[in-house]
């Protein structure tokens, strides 16, 4: 194997491979990348058996050739590295480098004992997504989803397509995030997958800025759904299990509606934060009938806050309590001028969204706190 590369291209190469190399590993071999040149352009993969990503960069291959090498080493070697031309030259499984005043030795291990990695087949059916609009969709759900590994299911992310419509939800089981946004979908039915957060928040990473759309398809026999660019691919198992029916909790009616500025509620959450005992203290928002929205907190250690935003209160006010950490990740994550607020009691889910948006929503189920 003999080939040339810009220091640029292979760095970027490597940074998005790297993604999905493993920190630990009974498979020593997964700590490397696998290395292939051909004909015009250099192939770079890694995996760590749940997640594999390969990438294709630009080079000048003079004999093809693969091999791997330690991912770690290889890409704090390349991003190290001034820009400029890189030659790499593969002699007994030791990779030859030099550039324009460094000569460097890494060893490798035969591309052989490297995992089988997918491939987006030809006659694999898929939708298309553009990417901006994927990576503000994986925004304001993901972060919904629960981090606890012992309930695999709510780690992931549900996707439905339905009609050329695909529903995107997460849920820890304390709070929901439902986005729908229209796709093409000519050559692929109807499914039902979980895909794991993370995975989908990588996604969105790699193919940010992309004006390319992304092609999303699903291998049901391989239990694999992958994610392609012009030079990317990104393969990820299918969790596993039955997503719950979270439709059945989503309101139908209320007896409060508010609708107020997003950003004043953020800075009054903020504030009342730095009285609280950790992130999981409850803030009490209360409302009047003159338009006034209350936001604070009781610490009998610390002390206590309360700030005031006006707001548009319709039906019979009350005090609904949440915890703080809920609503600082959906002030943070929802991007809109104004919210909108609607609950049928201080103890029943509350739907919070965009006060426009018509194809997102947000439930946080309320807590119960002394007086309550």
């Amino acid at each position: 194997m003999k080939f040339t590369c810009l220091q640029e291209n292979l760095a970027r190469g490597l940074t998005t491979i790297y993604r999905a190399v493993p920190t630990k590993s009974t498979l020593p071999i997964l700590s490397n990348v696998l290395i292939s040149a051909e004909e015009g352009r250099l192939k770079l993969s890694a995996t760590n058996l749940e997640t594999a990503i390969t990438t294709h960069v630009g080079a000048q291959t003079e004999e093809p050739g693969s091999t791997t090498v330690p991912a770690k080493l290889f890409r704090d070697f390349v991003l190290n590295l001034p820009p400029s031309t890189i030659n790499a030259t593969l002699k007994d499984d030791v990779l030859h480098l030099t550039s324009d005043k460094t000569k460097s030795k890494i060893n490798g291990v035969n591309s052989d004992d490297y995992p089988t990695l997918p491939t987006f087949g030809a006659e694999l059916p898929f939708i298309e997504l553009n990417p901006s609009i994927y990576s503000d969709a994986i925004s304001v759900v993901a972060f919904s989803a629960s981090t606890d590994e012992s309930r695999p299911v709510f780690t992931g992310v549900y996707l439905n397509l339905s009609e050329e419509k695909l529903t995107i939800a997460a849920s820890d089981g304390f709070r929901l995030s439902e986005k729908t946004i229209e796709v093409k979908a000519e050559k692929l039915k109807n499914f039902t997958v979980i895909i794991p957060a993370k995975t989908l928040l990588e996604v969105s990473k790699i193919f940010s800025g992309s004006e390319e759309s992304i092609k999303f398809g699903v291998n049901e026999s391989e239990n694999l759904a992958l994610f392609k660019s012009e030079d990317t691919l990104i393969a990820t198992r299918i969790l596993d299990g039955q997503y719950p029916d979270y439709k059945r909790i989503i309101p139908t009616e209320s007896e409060l509606s508010v609708e107020f500025s997003s950003a004043e509620l953020l800075e009054a959450v903020k504030l009342t934060t730095v009285f609280a005992k950790d992130n999981t203290t409850p803030i009490k928002m209360t409302f009047d009938s003159k338009g006034t929205m209350k936001i604070g907190l009781t610490s009998q250690e610390i002390g206590e806050h309360q700030s005031e935003i006006s707001a548009q209160i319709e039906g019979e006010p009350f005090e609904i309590a949440f915890n703080s950490k809920y609503l600082l990740d959906f002030l943070n994550n929802v991007k809109a001028d104004r919210i909108s607020l609607k609950s049928k009691g201080k103890l029943t889910p509350c739907l919070i969204k965009p006060a426009d948006s018509e194809n997102f929503i947000h439930i946080i189920m309320p807590m119960q706190v002394q007086g309550n």
